[in-house]
C-alpha cells in the first residue's frame, strides 16, 4: 500500500478514537476535516506522529490553523502544544513557517530562536534571529538572541558586535537586565581581553550603583583587574566642573595625540568618535565589525576600532575600545568631537557630584 494512503489512515483512525472519546464525555468540539489538517501540517512544515496530530490539544490547534491561516493565538497554542508532548523542533518550524506565510510575525520567530537556543542549534538559531532582526531592524531583542547563539558557538568577536548593539538600542536603561553586560564581558574573556572585560560591567553597575554594585559585579571586576595589565592607566587625579544649565562635562581629550572636546558620558559603553576626527587620529578600524547606535540623529551605524592611547589630562590609557560613527548620524553637540565613555572611564575611579567630576588613577595593590 502507498505510504500516503497508510498515512491518512493512520490519521483517520486517531481522528475516530478522538470522537468517541469526545462522545463518551459529552464534549463538543467543532468538526475536523482530515484534508485541511494535513494541509495545514504541510504548510506549517510539521511532522509529528498521528497519535499526536490527531488529538487534542494538537488536533484543535491545527484545525483553528485550518480556519484561521495567521491566527496569531493559535500558533501560539500549537507551538505549546508540541513543545510539552516533546517535539519542541517542530514547535519551532511551526513558529517560523507560520511567519514565513503571514507576511512575517516576530512573536513567533522570537520564540523560534529561543526554542533552538534551547536545543543548543546555534546555526539555526542565528539565521532565525538574523530574520528576527531584518523585521525588526531597531529592536534590541533579535540582536540579543543572535548574541547569545554567537556566543555559546564560540564566535566571540560577532557576538560583542550583538551584546553592544542590543545594549544601544535598549530603550529604558533602568529597567534593561544585566544579561547583556555580563555576556560581553564574558565574550572578551573568551578572548583573553580582561581589561576590556571590565567596561560592560562598570557600566551596567553606573546605571544605577545602589541596585547593581552587587558581590557579583564586584568579584566579576576584581577577578578581571587581576587578570589585566592595569599598569597601562596612568596619571593623578584631576578635577572637572559640571557646566550649567545642562549640567553637561565637557573634556580636553587627546586620542592618539589628536585633541578634541569630548563630553563625558558614563551611560556610554564605549569612547565614540566621530569618522573624521578618528580618521585624524588614525586609530584602528575594524571594518569587518558593525554595531548600532542612538544618536540625536536616530539610529546611527558604527565600527569597532581601537585608539593606541586616550589622555585627559595626565591621565592616561592604553589600547582603548572605541566605536566610530559616521559623522552624518554622530551629533553631538557644537565644536564636539565625541563621547568619553566606559571603555576609557572604567580604566580609573570616577567620582560625580552637582558640582564636579573626579577622575583618578584605581589603586591597583
Amino acid at each position: 500500500m502507498h505510504p500516503t494512503i497508510i498515512l491518512c489512515l493512520n490519521f483517520l483512525c486517531s481522528l475516530v478514537v478522538s470522537c468517541i472519546a469526545f462522545s463518551a464525555t459529552g464534549a463538543a468540539q467543532a468538526p475536523v476535516d482530515v484534508d485541511d489538517l494535513l494541509a495545514t501540517m504541510e504548510r506549517l512544515a510539521i511532522h509529528v506522529p498521528m497519535d499526536i496530530a490527531g488529538r487534542d490539544p494538537v488536533k484543535r490547534h491545527l484545525g483553528e490553523l485550518s480556519r484561521e491561516r495567521c491566527d496569531q493565538q493559535a500558533i501560539v497554542d500549537l507551538g505549546n502544544a508540541l513543545d510539552k508532548a516533546g517535539y519542541r523542533r517542530e514547535a519551532a518550524t511551526a513558529h517560523i513557517r507560520f511567519s514565513a506565510t503571514c507576511g512575517g510575525h516576530a512573536p513567533s520567530l522570537r520564540t523560534a530562536v529561543n526554542i533552538l537556543l534551547k536545543l543548543s542549534d546555534y546555526p539555526s538559531a542565528v539565521r532565525i534571529a538574523s530574520n528576527l532582526i531584518a523585521l525588526e531592524p531597531f529592536n534590541d531583542n533579535g540582536y540579543f538572541l543572535r548574541a547569545l547563539a554567537y556566543d555559546r558557538s564560540g564566535s566571540p568577536q560577532k557576538a560583542i558586535d550583538d551584546y553592544i548593539t542590543a545594549i544601544e538600542l535598549f530603550g529604558n536603561k533602568e529597567k534593561i537586565s544585566s544579561r547583556g553586560y555580563y555576556g560581553l564581558a564574558r565574550s572578551y574573556e573568551k578572548l583573553g581581553q580582561f581589561c576590556d572585560a571590565i567596561m560592560p560591567i562598570e557600566s551596567w553597575v553606573a546605571l544605577n550603583p545602589a541596585r547593581n554594585d552587587t558581590s557579583q559585579s564586584r568579584a566579576m571586576i576584581a577577578d578581571y583587574t587581576k587578570k589585566g595589565n592595569w599598569a597601562i592607566a596612568l596619571g593623578k587625579e584631576e578635577a572637572f566642573a559640571v557646566s550649567r544649565p545642562y549640567n553637561n562635562v565637557k573634556l580636553p581629550v587627546s586620542v592618539n595625540g589628536m585633541r578634541g572636546i569630548f563630553l563625558l558620558d558614563t551611560g556610554a559603553t564605549f569612547v565614540s568618535l566621530k569618522n573624521a576626527f578618528a580618521q585624524n587620529a588614525k586609530v584602528q578600524i575594524d571594518q569587518e565589525s558593525a554595531v548600532r547606535l542612538h544618536t540625536a540623529n536616530g539610529i546611527g551605524e558604527g565600527k569597532r576600532g581601537r585608539a593606541a592611547i586616550i589622555e585627559l589630562r595626565s591621565l592616561q590609557a592604553k589600547d582603548v575600545p572605541i566605536v566610530v560613527q559616521d559623522d552624518t548620524k554622530a551629533t553631538y553637540g557644537d565644536g564636539i568631537d565625541g563621547l568619553l565613555g566606559m571603555s576609557f572611564l572604567s580604566r580609573f575611579k570616577v567620582t560625580i557630584d552637582t558640582h564636579q567630576v573626579k577622575i583618578s588613577p584605581r589603586d591597583t595593590r
